[in-house]
C-alpha cells in the first residue's frame, strides 16, 4: 500500500475513471430535476385539499367560494328570476382593496354595446334615425369608408347605420383615427369550443370591430344634435332610475379602481376609458342599476314603457338584425343545441363583465369584475354564469376547475423554467466546450452539425413567434391587437411567454457566440 502512495507521489497514472459515464449521468440529473420539482408541485396541487363545498344549492356559497377558488378579486353580481330580482350581492375588493359594494360603479366594457344598441333602438321607434339610410347622411366623411366582407370582397353599396349595428361588414379602422383612441375593449368568448371559434373567428357574414359602435354612437349624436352622455340620460338611466350609470364617469363621486392579474395576483390599473368611447366600452354601471335594465328587458312590468320603447317590444331588442345574422341590437345571439345563447361581456383594461338573458324564462344573469384578463372573461365569466344558470334552474352546481390553484402552480413553474434557463446560460461556455469534443468520428460530427442547426434554428423560431405574436392574437380576437394590448389583457401569460423566449434566444445567441470563439482557438 506504501508503494500504492509512493507511485501516486511519484505521478505514476492509476487507471482513469469513467469520466464521461459521469458527466452524462449528472446532466441527465440536471436536466431532470426541474421536471421533478414540477411534477411534484403539481402532485401538491392536486392532492390539497380543496376550498369550498363540492355541489353548491345557493347563490351566497357558490359565488363567495367561488371567487376565492378562481382568483378573482371581487365582483358585484345581480340575477333576476322569474321577472324579479332574486340575487344582488358584492363580493371582495377593487384594484386598490376597497371594499366593493353592489352600488360600487364600474366600467363594463364591450356589454357597453347593450346600452348604446337600447338606445339605438329608441331612436328608430322616435323616428329620429333610420338604420337602413347611409351613414354617410349623418355623418358625411364616413361616405369615405368603403365597407367589405370578412373575407376581404368590396360591396358596393354604402354603408349602413344596420350594418354597423350587426356587426355586419368590415371597414378600414386604420382610415378612421378620431375614433380609434388607443383604447378598446376585447369581447369575451364562449365557453363551447366550436362556438368560442365562432366568435372569435370571422365569416362572410360575422366580423366585429370595436370601432364600429363607437361610429354607431357619433351617427346618433349628430341625429339628435345631442352628445352621447345626455342621451343616455334622457333615455334611458333617468326613465329606469339608473342613476349611478353614465357615460361620463367624472360626473360620479368614485368609480371602483381596475386591477390586472398575474398568476393569481392583482395590481391596480388608473388608466380610464376615454368618454369618446363610451359607446362601445366605456360605460360605467353598477350591479343595482344594471338589475333595473335587466329587469325591464325580460320582464317588464305591465304599461312599462320608457321613450321609444314600451315593454312590449323589448323582446325585438333581441332578435338579430338580419335574418342570418348573429347581433341585436347590442346583443350577441348564437344559435346552440339547447336553444338561444344571448349574451354580452368581455374586458377593458381593468374591467370585465358578462351578461346574459334568457327571455322565455324571464331571468338573466350579470357579473361585473373590476379585474381584467382574457382568462377571466373568456373562461371564469362564462363558468361563473353556467354554475348560477344551474342554481337557478335546476337547484344545485358542482364546484368549478379550481383556476387560482392551477395559476398559482403556472406561476412556480415558470419561475423553475425561468431558472433553468438562466443556469443553461451561464452554462453556454461549457455546452460550447464539450461540443467541439465530439468532432472525433463522422457520427459526432453530424451530432455537432445537427446541434449548431438546431440552436440556429430555435433562435430563428422564436424571434419569429416574438414578432408574428400580435398577428397570432389577432387572429383569434377578430381585430388587430398591440403588445401593449397582449399584456395588459393577460399579463401573466405574456410576460411568460416572452421572457422565455427572450431567454432561449439569448441562451441560444451565448452558445453560438462562445462556439464560435473556440473555433477560432
Amino acid at each position: 500500500m506504501l508503494r500504492s502512495f509512493q507511485m501516486i507521489g511519484e505521478g505514476v497514472r492509476l487507471p482513469p475513471f469513467p469520466v464521461p459515464a459521469t458527466i452524462a449521468l449528472m446532466k441527465l440529473v440536471r436536466f431532470l430535476i426541474p421536471w421533478m420539482l414540477v411534477a411534484l408541485i403539481v402532485a401538491a396541487a392536486i392532492y390539497l385539499p380543496d376550498l369550498g363545498p363540492e355541489t353548491y344549492q345557493d347563490f351566497d356559497a357558490f359565488f363567495s367560494n367561488e371567487r376565492i377558488r378562481q382568483g378573482i378579486a371581487g365582483f358585484e353580481i345581480a340575477i333576476i328570476n322569474n321577472g324579479a330580482l332574486a340575487f344582488s350581492r358584492a363580493y371582495g375588493f377593487d384594484g386598490e382593496r376597497r371594499t366593493l359594494e353592489v352600488d360600487t360603479p364600474l366600467y363594463i366594457g364591450p356589454s357597453s354595446e347593450i346600452i348604446t344598441g337600447t338606445m339605438l333602438f329608441q331612436l328608430t321607434n322616435l323616428r329620429k334615425i333610420d338604420l337602413d339610410v347611409p351613414v354617410a347622411k349623418y355623418i358625411p366623411e364616413l361616405a369615405l369608408i368603403k365597407p367589405r366582407t370578412a373575407g376581404l370582397a368590396s360591396i358596393d353599396a354604402p354603408l349602413t347605420l344596420r350594418q354597423l349595428a350587426a356587426h355586419r361588414v368590415a371597414f378600414p379602422e386604420k382610415e378612421l383615427p378620431s375614433y380609434d383612441l388607443g383604447t378598446r375593449g376585447l369581447e369575451a368568448g364562449l365557453p363551447d369550443p366550436a362556438l368560442f371559434l365562432k366568435s372569435h373567428f370571422p365569416t362572410e357574414r360575422y366580423t366585429r370591430s370595436r370601432l364600429s359602435y363607437r361610429l354607431v354612437g357619433a351617427i346618433m349624436e349628430k341625429a339628435v344634435q345631442t352628445r352621447y352622455p345626455e342621451l343616455v340620460q334622457s333615455l334611458l338611466t333617468v326613465p329606469l332610475g339608473m342613476y349611478l350609470t353614465t357615460a361620463e364617469p367624472q360626473s360620479l363621486n368614485s368609480i371602483a379602481m381596475g386591477a390586472g392579474s398575474f398568476f393569481g395576483l392583482t395590481f391596480p390599473y388608473r388608466k380610464g376609458v376615454p368618454v369618446a368611447a363610451a359607446a362601445s366600452d366605456g360605460m360605467v354601471t353598477c350591479a343595482r342599476d344594471l338589475a333595473y335594465l335587466l329587469k325591464f328587458i325580460v320582464s317588464p312590468q305591465p304599461g312599462q314603457k320608457i321613450p321609444g320603447l314600451s315593454g312590449s317590444e323589448t323582446p325585438a331588442l333581441y332578435q338579430p338584425l338580419y335574418k342570418d345574422g348573429e347581433t341585436g341590437f347590442g346583443w350577441r345571439i348564437l344559435e346552440q343545441k339547447g336553444g338561444r345563447y344571448i349574451f354580452q361581456g368581455g374586458s377593458i383594461r381593468g374591467y370585465s363583465s358578462r351578461i346574459v338573458i334568457y327571455p322565455e324564462r324571464r331571468a338573466a344573469v350579470a357579473i361585473l369584475v373590476p379585474q381584467d384578463g382574457i382568462l377571466i372573461s373568456n373562461f371564469i365569466l362564462p363558468a361563473l354564469v353556467s354554475g348560477a344558470e344551474l342554481i337557478m334552474f335546476k337547484g344545485s352546481s358542482p364546484r368549478l376547475f379550481p383556476m387560482r390553484r392551477a395559476l398559482i402552480v403556472a406561476g412556480i413553474v415558470f419561475m423553475i423554467y425561468l431558472g433553468s434557463m438562466v443556469l443553461q446560460t451561464l452554462s453556454s461556455y461549457s455546452w460550447a466546450r464539450d461540443l467541439r469534443k465530439y468532432r472525433e468520428t463522422s457520427l459526432s460530427q453530424f451530432f455537432v452539425r445537427f446541434a449548431v442547426f438546431r440552436t440556429i434554428a430555435g433562435l430563428a423560431a422564436r424571434g419569429l413567434l416574438i414578432v408574428a405574436a400580435p398577428w397570432f392574437a389577432s387572429q383569434l380576437a377578430g381585430r388587430s391587437l398591440s403588445y401593449s394590448e397582449l399584456i395588459s389583457f393577460e399579463p401573466g401569460f405574456a410576460s411568460m411567454a416572452l421572457t422565455i423566449a427572450l431567454l432561449a434566444m439569448l441562451r441560444n445567441v451565448s452558445r453560438l457566440v462562445w462556439l464560435a470563439r473556440l473555433h477560432r482557438e
